[in-house]
């Protein structure tokens, strides 16, 4: 093979794995922002006393909560 075809399929392949691994980063990123932002919201609504309520809204995220209130399938 000639030098020029292998350094093209090298340079393409270099490029693939770099957008893989860069997609890769940014959604375990943002699964860590939502693992921390969960923890948070958990943190918060225990601190809460029964019969509170909590609403948070982020951006286009809107969380609402009622602590000690029976959710849709009657438990607690």
């Amino acid at each position: 093979m000639e030098p020029a075809v292998v350094v093209g399929a090298v340079v393409v392949t270099a490029g693939y794995v770099t957008r893989l691994l860069y997609r890769w980063i940014n959604e375990r990123s943002e699964v860590k922002r939502t693992e921390l932002a969960q923890t948070g919201l958990s943190e918060r609504v225990r601190s809460l006393p029964a019969g509170s309520r909590l609403v948070e809204r982020d951006g286009a995220k809107c969380v609402e909560i009622e602590v000690g209130i029976a959710g849709p399938s009657g438990s607690r």
